[in-house]
């Protein structure tokens, strides 16, 4: 009794400055520690691997695939009655491994020591493993590591209440999402990095790995997540760090306008309290990040009305003057976007989004944003020419979380004053209609891009469509399905070998002269000369609008 005494003490309480390091740390008791008790004589077996690992609970078990009663972190002990084979130890590592426990304690009863093969599975996976003693029970063990555990999460709930004191302190003061972060940071020895969704930093330049941390946000099934990304090339720390994804905002409807932690190491190793403290942050940054949106809200009242004003057509001059000069683009360029959800129309959603696409390239100023029925809304100063490839570059980075549907940009030419605001909206809207056309989850498509005869007929109605191809087509269509010819296959390849005779000819396999024949035929059924360039083209757009 007075060993274990003194084991304790030694571990948790005689050494102050070990102490604080332990909570500071958040590491509390490691597999050194047990280790370290002379009472318990637990030989290591595989050296100086995961000795420093953190434990958090002990769990007992004799079962091949205890796999579903683990949550990270224990010291499993087991007295190997799974074992029948060699074989057995690297089945039985794997499932452990899997659930990332902190050690392995292999009791001695069964086989008078430690299997070779469950040694060599253990240093395969990383694993620690000691050897227990037929003389010291695993109750005794259970004992000593749930007493030390209690003993640590003691001290370390009076200096988490006290963080919580002052984190709560500044969230109600509005202190701001940077204060909010250096007041935790100064507790914890874990650097966590707050992103959005396109990876940026809503509280300073974009640190390394951001982009890549984002997509791996984007695309997970299930939060926290764990990820591993390749790190800065300058760091000669690691090639590769880990980083453990946790929300920020567990009610944002979808995942591209949510905001995550991105927090080195694997969360499923932590000390409990790490954990708690992790998810306790992130729940005081969506209360940051709500009372942040609640303030914009005003301006999104005033875009509104502005862009209803002028889509309406009733706006004067002096408002619309007015109205820009609110947000500081009375006499600077700009451009106007417009976007929005495909096939589900969501106009609030589609703002929120484009809000964070914007947020890049606008990292200064007020930004003209609202949602307008069921499409969203922008005006942004134009401080560069590449102001579409930026916004493309960085709604692209959305793909991931658009797998439900579509997100459709278009942006207008640059303009300024309050003259030039209703061809602005008109030319995003327009170009907005025209990206759908175009492949992929996110479709950007900007009016100088408008160039195409595919996009031309596109803003063309699907009744003026049809009524010209009948005009122009109609009798030779009729005339392939009455006689089983292919006259239209015919018309497509001459025009395709842009009227070359020779080319076209050796294209379809047919001699010269039947050529001459079938677009002889067609010239009669259709009225128009496949001789004249204004024909050629009438033939050209019919058969592209089919």
């Amino acid at each position: 009794m007075k060993d274990r005494a003194y084991d304790v003490l030694r571990v948790v309480g005689s050494s102050k400055k070990r102490l604080l390091w332990a909570r500071k740390g958040g590491y509390g008791m490691r597999v050194r520690d047990l280790v370290e008790m002379s009472d318990l004589h637990l030989v290591p077996l595989t050296g100086e691997v995961g000795m420093d690992r953190p434990i958090r609970w002990v769990y007992t078990t004799d079962l091949m695939d205890p796999g579903r009663y683990l949550n990270g972190g224990e010291l499993v002990l087991t007295g190997m009655m799974w074992r029948r084979s060699p074989a057995d130890s690297a089945e039985f590592m794997s499932v452990t491994a899997a659930r990332h426990v902190a050690c392995i304690a292999a009791g001695d009863a069964a086989y008078g020591t430690v299997p070779p093969d469950l040694v060599a599975a253990c240093v395969a996976r990383g694993i620690p493993l000691l050897e227990v003693p037929v003389d010291v029970s695993f109750a005794t063990i259970t004992d000593r590591v749930i007493h030390l555990l209690t003993i640590e999460r003691q001290g370390d709930l009076a200096e988490q209440l006290d963080r919580r004191r002052k984190l709560l302190a500044a969230v109600a003061e509005g202190a701001g999402l940077d204060t909010v972060l250096r007041l935790w940071s100064e507790g914890s020895d874990v650097r966590c990095m707050l992103r959005t969704a396109t990876g940026r930093s809503p509280v300073s330049s974009a640190e390394s790995a951001g982009a890549a941390l984002a997509e791996r946000f984007l695309a997970a099934g299930s939060l926290p997540d764990v990820v591993t990304v390749d790190g800065p090339p300058s760091d000669v720390r690691s090639a590769r760090e880990t980083y453990s994804l946790f929300p920020v905002d567990v009610r944002s409807e979808h995942r591209a306008t949510a905001w995550f932690l991105a927090c080195e190491g694997d969360f499923r190793e932590w000390p409990r309290v790490r954990h708690e403290s992790v998810t306790e942050l992130a729940s005081l940054l969506a209360l940051e990040r709500e009372r942040i949106e609640e303030s914009r809200r005003a301006d999104r009242v005033v875009a509104e009305q502005l862009f209803r004003l002028v889509l309406s057509g009733r706006s004067t001059r002096e408002e619309i003057a007015g109205r820009l000069a609110e947000f500081g683009l009375a006499d600077h360029p700009y451009v106007a976007v417009s976007a929005s959800l495909h096939p589900v129309a969501d106009g609030q959603l589609a703002c929120r989004i484009l809000d964070e696409v914007l947020a890049t390239v606008v990292q200064d100023g007020r930004t003209l944003v609202s949602a307008v029925d069921d499409e969203a809304v922008a005006l942004l100063p134009l401080r560069s020419e590449d102001v579409p490839d930026v916004l493309r570059a960085q709604a692209i980075a959305l793909a991931p979380a658009m797998s439900d549907g579509r997100l459709l940009l278009g942006v207008s030419l640059p303009t300024s004053g309050p003259g030039g605001l209703s061809a602005a909206l008109s030319e995003a809207r327009q170009a907005r209609t025209l990206a759908e056309l175009r492949g992929g989850t996110v479709a950007v498509l900007a009016t100088d891009e408008i160039d195409s005869h595919a996009l031309l007929l596109a803003t063309v109605p699907d009744d003026v469509r049809r009524t010209f191809l009948t005009r122009v087509l109609g009798p030779v269509l009729a005339y392939d399905e009455r006689h089983g010819s292919d006259l239209i296959a015919t018309l497509e390849a001459f025009l395709a070998a842009s009227g070359s005779w020779t080319a076209c000819a050796e294209r379809l396999h047919v001699h010269v002269n039947t050529l001459r024949y079938r677009i002889k035929r067609i010239e009669e059924l259709t009225g128009r000369s496949l001789a004249t360039l204004e024909h050629r083209v009438d033939f050209f757009l019919a058969l592209r609008a089919r």
